[in-house]
């Protein structure tokens, strides 16, 4: 995604051997035009400087995550065969993502982009005259004409380099103050970058991929994840929330981002430690917002998964949603509804999620790889639109890949695909993404994750809050003093009366609804 030149290769064996200088240990480049590389034993970031290398001063500690790949990875590309030789991991405000640096066997290159649970390979290839302008652009806005094809937006951003991490060998030379600016561009399972860090942009073409497409070899097992990121279950860390002193459990390595479940608190994990960054006052029990409690493992479609986080959303009017989010419009939005997403990860499968309805409707769903054909109108071809919705982040538990927040907001349309599943655009501020959902059952996921076997109920009662015992003696004086002079007077049957049925009405109101509770 950031500013990359076309390179060539000399061979896939090493063309540069020297050692680290600050450790001492061998570093090796297999590129003739390698600028930046990392000493594998001391993290230190190095830079080439003709036949040596100096040490630039900077670490490039990687945040583990759970990625299958590694340097050395081998793979398949469209019959190229390919070895991952370098790794840039860019943290930026919303979560990290990862570009693999590829070496294809006829000295060719290319970048593996691994965000969250979407992958693409693409590669530097010459730009026509006229790209749109960065500022003009907005995600799931004007289509851009490549090669007789039409893409749509998919994701915009600025990006600084501050935080980023590098493993392997890299093009470039990697500094601080690097910042790009990007746009990414989807046509059905093809995927475009425009980097408008030189004049004219660099435009990055290629395709998304599935990891079991790219035929790969050498990647890491399942051991070594768990050796490296935290096993997914018993072993995995804990700290007390310095907020509220709760226990918040997370996976290392899936993100830097957590949410205590009791008290909502934002934390940042560094070094398997939770530093508070925002607290909030919801302290609202886990048990009594998710279905699912965060940590439980279960096994859904023949997998084992384990639940590492769970959103609840606020449902929204579609129109003052969209108008508060893109036309400016300081609408007020008022919850109509609500619906729950559990995050599920394996492995070897990736991510999955699990959404919970507040009708007690249940589905799986999938992020798309390959986004659906559009039509001029940028709707899927061939499938109906059901509704729109606007969706607030109310709560949030666990852990993500990244950085959620409540109050986000987002705007979605729903299409119906065949009997029994539907696709789904979710629209942001700076991303369109697109989604399948597919009904299962409670009794499905009941099974799968050891659950009551009755489903929960959720229900919600409208009577009026009882009266106050001291508020009835008070209206029934308040009764007598305003008919006792009439009745004292001249014996009016018909204030005593009035008296009698209105004590017993005062006394009785509410009591009804207070037995029932």
């Amino acid at each position: 995604r950031l500013k990359f030149r076309k390179r060539k290769f000399m061979s896939n064996t090493p063309f540069f051997k020297t050692d680290c200088p600050s450790c001492g240990a061998p570093v090796e480049a297999h590129s003739a035009t390698a600028v930046t590389l990392v000493c594998g034993y001391c993290n230190s970031m190095l830079v080439r400087q003709d036949d040596s290398i100096v040490d630039s001063g900077r670490d490039s500690a990687l945040l583990e995550d759970f990625s299958p790949l590694q340097i050395g990875t081998t793979g398949t590309y469209v019959t190229r065969p390919f070895t991952l030789v370098g790794r840039l991991q860019v943290q930026y405000d919303d979560g990290v993502w990862n570009e693999w640096y590829a070496l294809f066997d006829d000295g060719q290159t290319g970048w593996l982009s691994e965000s969250g649970d979407l992958y693409s390979m693409t590669r530097l290839v010459e730009s026509p005259e006229v790209v749109p302008e960065f500022h003009d652009v907005v995600p799931g806005g004007c289509n851009f004409n490549f090669q007789n094809k039409n893409f749509v937006p998919s994701d915009k951003r600025e990006i600084s380099l501050r935080k980023a991490a590098a493993q392997g060998e890299l093009p470039f030379k990697l500094t601080e103050d690097t910042t790009s600016k990007v746009i990414d561009w989807r046509c059905s399972g093809l995927f475009l970058t425009i980097d408008y860090g030189d004049d004219p942009p660099e435009i990055y073409y290629g395709s998304m991929v599935g990891l079991n497409e790219l035929k790969l070899q050498n990647t890491r097992t399942d051991d070594q994840i768990r050796e490296t990121a935290g096993r997914l279950k018993g072993s995995h860390h804990s700290e007390n929330c310095p907020n509220c002193g709760s226990s918040v459990h997370w996976l290392s390595g899936v993100t830097d981002f957590l949410i205590c479940p009791s008290c909502g608190s934002q934390l940042e994990v560094g070094k398997e430690k939770a530093r508070l960054i925002t607290a909030n006052a919801m302290r609202v029990s886990q048990s009594k917002l998710f279905t699912l409690p965060i940590g439980t493992q279960g096994r859904l479609n023949d997998n084992d998964y384990f639940v590492m986080g769970a959103v609840r959303y606020s449902e929204l009017d579609p129109d003052a949603t969209y108008e508060y989010m893109f036309e400016g419009k300081r609408r007020i939005l008022t919850p109509v509804g609500w619906w729950v997403e559990y995050l599920l990860y394996n492995p070897q499968k990736g991510f999955l999620w699990l959404v919970e309805s507040s009708d007690g409707e249940w589905s799986q769903s999938e992020t798309q790889n390959n986004w659906p054909r559009l039509n001029s109108a940028r709707k899927p071809q061939g499938c109906d639109e059901l509704y729109s919705y606007g969706g607030k982040v109310e709560v949030a538990a666990g852990a993500f890949y990244w950085h959620i927040r409540s109050g986000d907001l987002a705007y979605y349309t729903d299409y119906q695909v065949g009997s029994n599943s539907k696709l789904c655009a979710e629209l942001t501020e700076h991303e369109l993404a697109w989604s399948k959902s597919t009904r299962t059952t409670y009794g499905k996921v009941a099974g799968a994750f050891g659950l009551q076997a009755e489903a929960p109920r959720y229900t919600a009662k409208m009577n009026a809050d009882g009266v106050d015992n001291q508020l009835r003696f008070v209206m029934i004086a308040i009764l007598v003093v305003v008919n006792l002079p009439a009745l004292l007077t001249d014996g009016n049957s018909a204030s005593f009366t009035v008296i009698f049925i209105g004590t017993w009405l005062l006394w009785t109101m509410g009591k009804e609804d207070e037995d029932e509770d």
